[in-house]
């Protein structure tokens, strides 16, 4: 009898210490990745969200974003997580799940079940303080989508309405406004909610975005002057940007500011030309930065020679190339002026409208073809917790060790810098209400962003950042005259953010 209790006993002990074995992954799981949502209620400001019974529905199951099927495999995946009761006991989990859905059909060519199940994924019933939330964040992504679809239907006119409504759902945020700007680029005209997008684009972090919708247009002025706020902007300039610089200033008709910044950039390439000897990676970096500027150079030139009545002379500077790699839209515009006054033979073999033809196929298959997939399905925002814009209000607060303003560039700046992995636009909001709020601690009622950057990965909130640096500047700094035009009133971000970001009341 001991004997047969002590073979129980170490057959017990032995089937404890087995390898389990692992189960297969949920429909769900293979569907976009994501188990259930487990909190049953969420907060936005003040009021209490009830999304149904969310997360009391089902079994809890790892995250493995690994394991989502793409195509057809996909397609069914997701139609049999839409009977998970994590889905059907959460509107949220089923929007994902409809969306999901929407873009593997969209993998595949079925552009009207892709819209379908899209607009489904919209249309889920929420509660309103639900439906706020929701609308942009998932809700966003969703009509974003919808933009996608639309465009690879040949629709334009619709995709960009479409994702402008997508880019306001969230009017202080980024991300889906530097989407909705490259949607709008492939048409070269600037439309009003273009121009909408673009100054908020440049407002919060400026960058060559706006620059190269601008000389898309036609915009030579434009363009010149906003590169130049840019470059003024920054510590040191790199000789790629003065390059482009001058290039859109000599278009613009602004030869004396072109020879200027040809000067101050011509000496830079010479000296770090002196560094692209060798093989290590540095140097590697050097060539390939020389090659660039000095591509824009000889165009900025000829354009210049052009504006001078000295046709031959931009001819020469044209001569002798078959393919050009700077920007499309000033390498074509300045291939064709050299090319009306110059005759036949100049620039032989070279066709500014191929070359613009080409850019503008290019730029439309990175919004439409398999890249975008993955920014669909990882990228774009999805549902974040909405009590996350609260935990930044507490890193504001005077107590904590973050999120607190420091002189920057040798006092001509203040610097914010915060570390914490949320959705990207909710740390955008975040950093815009600390400026604010360092702003009006100065006495001051503007501010200028000078830099934005950010350090992002993907998470289940879609594109998300770990770390932001931003440096501003307020009127009483000397480098805000340069930004003036396009600064933030710091009434204007607490009246939009103020109350979603709050700083906690000290206890007393």
């Amino acid at each position: 009898m001991a004997g047969k209790l002590r073979l129980a006993v170490l057959g017990l002990l032995l089937a404890a210490t087995a390898a389990p074995v692992l189960a297969a992954p949920s429909a769900l799981i293979r569907c976009d990745g994501y188990g259930r949502r487990q909190t049953p209620g969420e907060q936005v400001g003040r009021g209490i969200l009830i999304l149904g019974t969310l997360g009391l529905f089902g079994s809890a199951e790892a995250d493995n974003p690994s394991a989502r099927e793409a195509g057809e495999a996909g397609v069914k995946a997701c139609t049999e997580a839409l009977t998970d009761s994590r889905t059907t006991g959460n509107p949220v989990r089923r929007a994902e799940v409809l969306l999901m859905r929407g873009i593997r059909h969209f993998e595949m060519g079925r552009f009207d079940d892709a819209l379908a199940d899209v607009r489904a994924a919209r249309a889920v019933e929420l509660t309103p303080l639900v439906r706020a939330h929701f609308d942009k964040t998932l809700g966003a992504t969703t009509l974003m989508t919808e933009a996608i679809i639309r465009l690879s239907q040949n629709n334009l006119p619709e995709a960009e309405k479409l994702a402008f409504q997508a880019a306001q759902a969230r009017p202080t945020g980024l991300l889906m406004a530097d989407e909705a700007v490259r949607l709008m680029a492939l048409s070269p005209e600037i439309s009003a909610d273009e121009k909408i997008l673009l100054d908020r684009v440049w407002m919060i972090s400026p960058n060559m975005r706006p620059v190269v919708s601008l000389a898309g247009a036609g915009d030579w002025a434009g363009a010149a002057a906003t590169i130049k706020t840019l470059t003024a902007a920054m510590i040191k300039p790199g000789v790629v940007i003065l390059s482009h610089q001058a290039a859109l200033q000599a278009l613009a008709g602004d030869s004396k500011g072109a020879e200027d910044t040809l000067a101050k950039v011509s000496q830079e390439i010479d000296e770090l030309a002196a560094k692209a000897t060798g093989t290590d990676q540095a140097a590697q970096t050097a060539a390939q930065q020389v090659a660039r500027a000095d591509e824009m150079v000889q165009l900025a030139k000829a354009q210049v020679a052009l504006n001078q009545g000295k046709v031959d002379e931009a001819k020469g500077l044209l001569a002798g190339r078959s393919r050009w790699l700077s920007p499309a839209s000033l390498t074509a515009q300045i291939i064709a002026n050299v090319q009306a006054k110059g005759g036949p033979g100049t620039a032989a073999g070279i066709d500014p409208a191929k070359i613009r033809a080409d850019a503008t196929k290019v730029a439309r298959d990175t919004l439409t073809g398999k890249g975008v997939l993955n920014a669909l399905v990882v990228a774009l925002p999805r549902w974040e917790d909405p009590d996350e814009t609260q935990e930044f209000g507490k890193l504001m607060a005077p107590t904590s060790k973050t999120m607190q303003p420091k002189p920057t560039r040798d006092g001509a700046a203040t610097g914010l810098s915060v570390v914490r992995t949320a959705a990207f636009d909710t740390v955008t909001e975040a950093m815009l209400v600390a400026a604010a709020r360092a702003a009006a601690a100065k006495g001051q009622d503007r501010f200028a962003v000078l830099v934005f950057f950010t350090s992002t990965s993907t998470s289940r909130a879609g594109l998300s950042t770990r770390l932001a640096l931003m440096d501003f500047v307020t009127p009483a700094d000397a480098l805000f005259a340069a930004q003036a035009a396009r600064a933030f009133k710091v009434v204007d971000i607490e009246a939009a953010l103020g109350g979603q970001y709050r700083v906690p009341v000290p206890q007393k």
